[in-house]
Order: C-alpha cells, then sequence, then structure tokens
C-alpha cells in the first residue's frame, strides 16, 4: 500500500510538473494582463501544490523506509515485503 502511494504521488507530482510548464509557456505567449494575471495565480496554485507533493513523497518514502526497518529488526525475510 506505501509503495502504491507512493507511485500515485509521484505521477501526481509529475502531471503538476507539466502543468506548470504549460503555463509558463501559455503565459509568455498572452498579451491580455487579465489573462496574464489569471494564469500566474493558476501557476502559482500549481507550484504550491507541487510543493506539498514533494513533502508527501518525502514523508512517503520515509515510512517505506521506516516499515523495511522495523520488518528487518522483526527478522522479516526481506521478499515478504516485495510484493
Amino acid at each position: 500500500d506505501l509503495q502504491a502511494q507512493l507511485d500515485r504521488d509521484q505521477t501526481y507530482a509529475d502531471a503538476m510538473q507539466n502543468k506548470i510548464n504549460s503555463l509558463t509557456a501559455d503565459f509568455t505567449a498572452r498579451d491580455d494582463p487579465a489573462q496574464r494575471a489569471q494564469i500566474a495565480r493558476d501557476k502559482q496554485k500549481s507550484l504550491d501544490e507541487l510543493s506539498r507533493l514533494k513533502q508527501t513523497i518525502q514523508s512517503d518514502k520515509k515510512a517505506i523506509a521506516d516499515l523495511e526497518e522495523e520488518a528487518r529488526r522483526a527478522g522479516v525475510a526481506p521478499g515478504w515485503l516485495r510484493s
């Protein structure tokens, strides 16, 4: 479950980065100040979300490492955690 969550969060972060790249290109291509302002707001929201996702990914990785360490201490065979 932890690995699946990490995979989902990483996929979402990649999608968010693509959205940010697209908004950056769209912002550059616009001349209308109102449109540019809206795009800038959308981009900032996306940047904030990407930052949150990066923190979540770090937490996901730590949870996996903690689980693996706990299993190692309990004497669980390493292959049992891979499925």
